[in-house]
């Protein structure tokens, strides 16, 4: 059935309104009639339904939410089929993305960050301890709502389990978002383990930080290369007034090339994270400094002299 306003899935969610249409399926919001819970109702797209690799894909992502128990994770509260069309539903988020806040104010405060990275943490942790990678960490994946606000990590939709060695992500498919990779996510894609989400959220941070990232390269082949051959800047290397050392090495150590020089588990990097953010008076955003032939999302290769070539 075709799924729109006033629709009624699952003879218990009766539809309201389409919040997000991504390349392979829609978000709506919806309310469970009864209980007046509001939910959210992800549907595959049709050319989606087409595609018995995709909907294995739809289906997995149910299987790995099912396994997760976090308060920073979008609560799962059901999958099930209206007719040919799969539907997951979730807890409703009210608020806004952590890239719908960057795109208002560029930069975060260290003093504002600093909660939102614990959260994600969380997140990570759980979600790794379920077994679980998420691969696809970015500003988008992240959602700030309540009071006091909370950070939720939220869309599986390429997550996988941690022991599965083969993915079942379509050659077709992008496994994540480039611009937050890990380099080994493109170069060895059976190797990932949570060490790529690690890198991710390093990202994460040296943009909210900076507003700009590590690697503002726009061509994905280029983008990855470079990822591969150079180190990240620091972020003395972006802004006029450095960072405390302790954040500028724990940003560092996030953003390794080399995973094993990462932290190696979510529950260390957010060990790491308490003492950066208690032990830092430092709360006030850096005035930005754009190197020479850099600008945000353009061409990286006049400044590569300031990147450390892989040895």
């Amino acid at each position: 059935m075709a799924i729109g306003p006033g629709s009624l899935v699952g003879r218990r969610f009766r539809v309201t309104e389409r919040l997000a249409r991504g390349g392979m399926a829609d978000v709506w919001a919806a309310v469970e009639e009864g209980t007046g819970t509001a939910v959210v109702v992800k549907t595959p797209r049709a050319t989606a339904l087409a595609r018995p690799d995709l909907l294995k894909l739809f289906d997995r992502e149910a299987t790995l939410l099912s396994r997760i128990n976090s308060e920073h994770v979008a609560r799962f509260y059901g999958y099930f089929k209206d007719g040919e069309q799969p539907c997951i539903v979730c807890e409703r988020l009210v608020g806004q993305t952590l890239a719908e806040r960057l795109r208002a104010s560029h930069i975060l405060t260290l003093a504002d960050l600093g909660p939102i990275v614990e959260h994600v943490l969380l997140a990570l942790a759980d979600t790794h301890d379920a077994g679980i990678l998420h691969r696809d960490l970015s500003p988008h994946n992240v959602f700030l709502c309540g009071t006091p606000e909370v950070a939720k990590l939220i869309d599986f939709g390429v997550g996988k389990r941690i022991e599965d060695s083969m993915s079942m992500t379509p050659p077709d498919a992008t496994i994540g978002s480039f611009a937050y990779m890990a380099p080994e996510q493109w170069l060895d894609p059976s190797s990932v383990d949570a060490r790529a989400d690690i890198y991710a959220l390093g990202t994460v941070i040296f943009q909210a930080l900076t507003g700009r990232l590590p690697f503002p390269e726009k061509n994905p082949s280029r983008l990855l290369t470079i990822k591969r051959d150079f180190d990240a800047p620091t972020l003395g290397e972006v802004i006029r007034a450095p960072y405390p050392p302790s954040v500028a090495a724990f940003v560092a150590k996030a953003l390794a090339r080399n995973r094993d020089a990462r932290f190696a588990s979510a529950t260390a990097m957010l060990d790491a994270w308490g003492q950066v953010f208690s032990g830092s008076a430092w709360s006030e955003p850096a005035a930005i400094n754009v190197m020479a032939g850099q600008d945000e999302g353009g061409d990286t290769t006049a400044t590569m002299t300031h990147m450390r070539r892989k040895s």
